[in-house]
């Protein structure tokens, strides 16, 4: 099955134009034979399960990865698992000096598997399916974030503790949108998969912090934030930003930022 949508002749963006997009379920068997490939670029993201080619060698594509196709290069694989593997793809024109971030075109680069990509392929498709008033030049710019967002996972899986770096990543996201939530370590490294003490071990490496230190300095920077732009007691600050107790809320924003919150928000006024 497979849920796709297609492009109107348009101008794209910076050259580049979106010709199509979609969300493939392939069965067992399913087999894509190209030698001599299409006349345009195509992304291809193995969102569940995993995905046969045949490059320069056979080579498996598991879950999460994703490859790039030049222009008439070959395009031959195969879905070999016996239950129902997902797919994304978007087909795309690029000016003729195109560098996609460094990116190698038929090449695997095994990344983690991304709600944030998979959410990424889905807006794109809508745009095409519906294609409102600026479609293209939408599609365009989500397809450079996908291929940046892309190029950045695939570096970062050659850092320490590279196949964690993805789950972090998400983590670091989760953090960010809930910020005021009190989530004890055991449940970050739950969400991970992973032992508290090597989720704990893994994020410093990765970060430079403890996960509660980095959830500090996101509280702390939004704290900061309500004390210069607002006149709402300190004590309803703290709450905002997730602390329960307003002096301890008071103790560490003095350690970290070297003065009180009423002498911040004093001198922020002055």
């Amino acid at each position: 099955m497979i849920f796709n949508a297609y492009a109107e002749p348009n101008e794209g963006l910076l050259g580049i134009t979106v010709k199509s997009g979609g969300h493939i379920f392939a069965p067992e068997g399913r087999r894509i034979s190209r030698p001599a490939g299409r006349e345009d670029w195509l992304l291809f993201y193995v969102a569940k399960g995993s995905e046969h080619f045949t490059l320069e060698k056979e080579i498996d594509a598991p879950e999460g990865s994703f490859l790039l196709f030049r222009p008439f290069e070959p395009q031959i694989h195969v879905q070999k698992e016996s239950k129902t593997a997902e797919f994304y793809y978007i087909h795309f024109e690029a000016p003729p000096a195109f560098a996609p971030l460094g990116l190698k075109s038929s090449t695997v680069y095994e990344t983690s598997p991304s709600s944030t990509i998979r959410d990424l392929f889905e807006s794109c498709i809508s745009e095409l399916q519906l294609k409102q008033p600026f479609y293209e030049k939408i599609c365009a710019a989500k397809l450079l974030e996908l291929l940046g967002l892309l190029a950045r996972r695939a570096v970062s899986m050659q850092t320490p503790h590279s196949r964690y770096a993805g789950q972090i990543a998400d983590i670091i996201q989760l953090m960010n949108r809930e910020f005021d939530k009190d989530r004890d370590l055991a449940e970050y490294a739950a969400l991970c998969n992973v032992s508290k003490f090597h989720f704990l071990r893994i994020f410093k490496e990765i970060t430079g912090s403890s996960p509660m230190e980095y959830r500090d300095k996101l509280r702390l920077e939004h704290a900061k934030e309500l004390l210069s732009e607002e006149s709402i007691p300190v004590g309803e600050v703290a709450s905002r930003v997730g602390y329960l107790s307003p002096s301890y809320f008071c103790d560490v924003f003095k350690k970290k930022i070297g003065v009180s919150p009423r002498e911040y928000r004093k001198k922020f006024q002055r």
